[in-house]
């Protein structure tokens, strides 16, 4: 049986994500199989586990030993999240993190890595005390790493990398679609879907990026990368709820309810952090409930769209990966609340499938209304444009004239007839009468076209109409028409050309509209002609 076009699409979509899944899997178990071939480098990382937990009210101590002699390195480190930290060697405070509270707006002392120098004496009796102001962190304890200082780095930066590129990759894909979109809005109408789901790439990645330990290696201050981390988590909802409702299509006033209660929440929010009452790390579980709250509408959503018979694969595709993005979701939040294991494990690899998916999509659609939008702009400019001359036609004159009426002030209208087109035609025949025409026009068009718009509004008649007039010496370019046509006819011995031309500018005193103005020119111009060919003896 041969798959319909859509549905063929739709199993390339899913080929897709389920090898990029699968790729940067094989990518973690071979960065695992690598850490362990390399156990017994120089340049290894040891793992430090031989230690006593004590858990108070307070703070959690964590006492054992380390023999700098066993490892390559005497280098201790390891990643706090809202710790405090003390470090202990034979009841000698070695280490201090924070040494003050710099944060303004909390106890929190932020992200940070740990780096603690171990003096080289063989065995070390170690004391690490650790607090927190949030009671939940006080029984995280890190995972910590033995080495030096070069073995660690790589460590980290390799454990991280996966991710990391996660991250950047989000963020330039979300970055390429605004800019595209941007790009497209100038020249065609379209839905902003592209715009919304690369502002939710952008906030993602950002909000991702801050989480990877890797991070905090490049950036010093910790205090602000955490904050970033919370407020480009709290404005998640946001952009991904107005994705979904433009990708919907739907008017649903229950968008517009949650959009509210998204901005009361972080409005709400803030004002408890300012305040002093609660930081945004107490305040985070609303940002939970906001998710689940819109993952809970995305569904009733898709279930009416499909109790209503709209069941297209834009619709399945969409449900499919707001599917996995929630299962990846729940995951995380119950790693963060549970601190087994990452909280962004999961949640990076569903929301990169999701935002690859449906950015493919939402750009093809975008793409195919741009192709729309030319052809309609390629038919409007058929429509408005004179096939003989290339000029402006009558259709584009009324148009065009009907917006200059609107505001006429400063508008002058210059109307031009051909004399002799008749003789012409009948003497010569009708293809020099048609060169004669794109003769006369390219005059026109040459002087006129560059301070005005100029039009065929019939068989021997044109108009230019000119904007902001009145720092134009229309005389000039009146000479210049002469000139042109003077050095036409001495060049051509074929027939005699003459452009017979009225100009009038809008003088409110004399016109009440546009039309009067140009009623004006008309008169002006059949005196011109009337002169001209008395003068020259032309043929009537």
């Amino acid at each position: 049986m041969k798959l319909g076009i859509k549905t063929k699409y739709l199993v390339i979509y899913l080929t897709l994500v389920f090898a990029f899944t699968i790729f940067f899997i094989c990518l973690f178990f071979y960065d695992k199989t690598t850490d362990v071939k390399q156990m017994d480098s120089p340049y290894a990382v040891t793992i430090w586990k031989d230690y006593n937990q004590n858990i108070t009210y307070t703070k959690t101590n964590l006492t054992g030993t380390i023999d700098t002699n066993a490892i390559a390195g005497n280098l201790l480190a390891f990643h706090s999240i809202h710790q405090t930290i003390l470090v202990y060697e034979n009841e000698q405070l070695i280490y201090q993190y924070p040494t003050q509270n710099i944060n303004p707006f909390s106890l929190s002392p932020g992200y940070s890595w740990n780096f603690v120098q171990l003096p080289k004496n063989g065995i070390n009796n170690i004391r690490i005390e650790i607090s927190s102001p949030y009671k939940e962190y006080l029984k995280a304890i890190p995972n910590f790493l033995l080495g030096n200082h070069y073995s660690i780095a790589s460590y980290i930066c390799g454990a991280s990398l996966m991710p990391f590129v996660l991250c950047i990759v989000m963020f330039f894909l979300g970055a390429g679609m605004v800019v595209y979109y941007l790009a497209l809005s100038k020249s065609v109408v379209t839905t902003s879907k592209l715009f919304h789901l690369g502002i939710f790439a952008i906030a993602l990645s950002i909000w991702s990026i801050n989480e990877c330990p890797v991070t905090l290696l490049l950036l010093k201050n910790n205090i602000v990368s955490s904050y970033i981390a919370f407020l480009s988590l709290m404005m998640l909802p946001l952009p991904f709820a107005s994705f979904v409702k433009t990708f919907y299509e739907d008017n649903n006033p229950i968008w517009d309810t949650f959009f509210k209660m998204n901005l009361c929440q972080i409005v709400c929010c803030l004002i408890l952090q300012f305040a002093g009452v609660a930081d945004l790390r107490e305040t985070l579980w609303t940002t939970h409930v906001m998710m689940g709250i819109l993952v809970a509408i995305i569904f009733y959503n898709s279930f009416m769209l499909f109790r209503n018979g709209i069941q297209t694969d834009l619709v399945k595709i969409h449900l499919a990966c707001i599917v996995i993005c929630g299962i990846t979701l729940l995951l995380d939040i119950m790693g963060y609340y549970l601190g087994t294991w990452d909280g962004n494990t999961f949640g990076r690899f569903g929301f990169l499938s999701y935002i690859i998916v449906l950015g493919i999509s939402s750009t093809k659609e975008s793409a195919s209304l741009m192709q729309m939008g030319q052809k309609a702009s390629d038919y409007q400019q058929l429509a408005y444009t004179d096939q003989m001359t290339g000029m402006n036609n009558r259709t584009c004159f009324n148009v065009d004239f009907a917006k200059f009426s609107e505001t006429p002030e400063d508008v002058t209208i210059v109307d031009f007839d051909l004399n002799n087109l008749k003789y012409i035609n009948d003497t010569f025949g009708h293809s020099s009468g048609d060169r004669y025409i794109k003769s006369c026009s390219n005059i026109i068009r040459e002087i006129f076209d560059g301070i005005g718009k100029c039009y065929r509004v019939g068989g021997d008649e044109f108009v230019a109409i000119i904007e902001n007039s009145s720092h134009i010496d229309m005389k000039q370019y009146m000479a210049m028409l002469e000139s042109s046509v003077d050095a036409c006819n001495r060049a051509n011995k074929e027939f005699r050309m003459q452009i017979a031309y009225g100009c009038a500018v809008y003088a409110a005193e004399v016109d009440k509209t546009l039309e009067d103005t140009y009623n004006r020119a008309d008169k002006i111009m059949y005196k011109d002609k009337e002169e001209k060919k008395a003068k020259k003896g032309s043929h009537r």
